[in-house]
């Protein structure tokens, strides 16, 4: 089964036959056209709305229970994934989860990975963003969906889009793009195998618009669920295909006006669910609408679901972030003292391994420096304080066999906490008074003094370390 790939024009492949229409069209190219089956033609069964209606009342007992710009972050966020995702279901671009992510809740870097994607999908994204807004508002104001709404519409989807491709037998041709006017050259794709996959004549474009918006104005397409009436609004408009480009990203747009009506969310496609909404128009196509009405109910209980576990956030992390910074600005710990001792303990782990290597052990001793997150008691003189698991480096020397010993060093690092004129770092284990290190020795670089009072201290508790590890394989004999 071919799958409707949805790129530029001549391959956007979307649904177009009903099996239920009356009337066979025919493009220049010979293409056979059924005109769009009514609403009642589409869909005559009885939608039934259980998980909907469940889903919609959570959404419900969540929004109830958040803040104003909480729930506006979160609607969003959910806006910002479809703008973003349905240009690369176009085709225009790739995305991945990462990406769309970063975009969607516009994290510190989100611009940066836009700029990384290049300037077209900038604004693609943003093109779609302001149809999404449109399509809000029209929906916040119960605005009745016409013709010249769905010209206003594509118009915005493809504000930055000047050209669109069209495929021939020479090969790809480039044409101008217009913005918000029907389609003046067929637009019906061959297919795998030559077939032609028919969307509306050119001709016949106009009319099949006004038979859309009169069934979109039908008292039984108002009485019915949000979910069918998103469902065939997507699917009607797309048989048409009444524009040279851009009608998948209208679509979808489009569909979102009832969504965002009842229960107040955008239809949201992710790029990687491609596969089975083509699946599901094709089914259409055959004249089963089930499968396409069930893909977009799921998309609506996703969506939720994903705006749901959005309203957990309460969005102040930013404010209690400052206020954390603040509070510990003046404290001794400090990023910059604190950046500081951690790079103090990673030149002493280094001058202990260095000190090590020198050593003609036997093969039978193991002996190790390294930086740790073990907890455990902490030795820094009074006056300082050991900045958490970071402050801590251990030296290890122990054998097995033939004799059996071990001896582990925890050595700290310490910043004072004290205004009597003290270094503002030492190192320290339980040894000794530990090794005072100013803060003018480490910045901007470590001075010649500090490195060699720091091999002189290392040398002093490697070899403290050595003579108790002698210690314990003389009480084992």
């Amino acid at each position: 089964m071919a799958r409707h790939p949805l790129i530029s024009n001549a391959t956007d492949l979307f649904a177009g036959m009903y099996a239920g229409r009356v009337r066979l069209m025919t493009d220049q190219n010979g293409a056979v056209y059924r005109p769009i089956p009514t609403y009642s033609e589409w869909y005559p069964g009885e939608f039934r709305s259980e998980a909907f209606d469940r889903y919609r009342d959570l959404l419900q007992h969540a929004k109830d229970g958040a803040s104003a710009s909480t729930l506006e972050s979160a609607v969003l966020a959910a806006t910002r994934s479809a703008a973003i995702d349905t240009g690369a279901i176009e085709g225009l671009y790739s995305v991945d989860r990462g990406f769309t992510r970063t975009i969607a809740t516009q994290s510190a870097s989100w611009e940066v990975a836009m700029a990384s994607r290049g300037d077209h999908v900038r604004r693609a994204f943003e093109d779609a963003l302001n149809a999404y807004e449109f399509v809000l508002d029209a929906a916040t104001q119960s605005v009745i969906v016409t013709e010249v709404f769905i010209r206003e519409l594509h118009a915005l989807v493809c504000a930055s889009q000047d050209t669109y491709t069209v495929y021939t037998a020479v090969g790809p041709q480039k044409h101008d793009l217009p913005k918000g006017k029907y389609k003046t050259m067929p637009n019906s794709p061959t297919l795998e195998g030559g077939h032609v996959h028919a969307y509306a004549p050119v001709a016949d474009t106009a009319p099949e618009m006004q038979r859309l918006v009169d069934e979109l104005r039908s008292e039984k397409f108002i009485a019915a669920h949000p979910i069918v009436q998103a469902a065939y609004a997507h699917y009607a408009y797309v048989c048409i295909h009444p524009f040279a480009d851009g009608n998948g990203r209208v679509a979808r747009a489009l569909a979102s006006i009832y969504l965002y009506r009842n229960p107040g969310i955008p239809l949201v496609i992710f790029a990687d669910q491609r596969n089975p909404y083509f699946d599901a128009l094709e089914a259409a196509d055959r004249g089963n609408s089930k499968p396409f009405v069930s893909f977009i109910g799921e998309r609506v209980v996703d969506t939720i679901g994903l705006i749901r576990s959005s309203l957990h956030y309460s969005g102040e992390t930013q404010t209690i972030m400052d206020d954390l910074r603040e509070l510990f600005a003046s404290s001794s710990g400090s990023e910059e003292i604190r950046a500081a001792a951690v790079r103090l303990r990673d030149m002493t782990v280094n001058e202990l391994t260095s000190q090590l290597a020198t050593l003609d052990l036997p093969r039978a001793i193991e002996s190790s420096a390294y930086a740790s997150l073990l907890t455990g008691p902490h030795h820094v003189p009074t006056g300082y304080e050991v900045i958490g698991k970071d402050g801590a480096l251990y030296l290890r020397i122990a054998s097995t066999w033939p004799k059996a010993a071990r001896v582990l060093v925890k050595i700290n690092i310490g910043i004072s906490t004290a205004d009597d004129g003290r270094a503002e770092l030492i190192v320290a284990s339980s040894a000794n008074d530990g090794l005072d290190v100013w803060m003018r020795e480490l910045t901007p670089q470590a001075t010649e003094v500090l490195m060699r009072k720091l091999t002189n201290w290392v040398e002093g508790e490697l070899s403290r370390a050595l003579g108790q590890f002698h210690q314990k394989l003389q009480d084992s004999k």
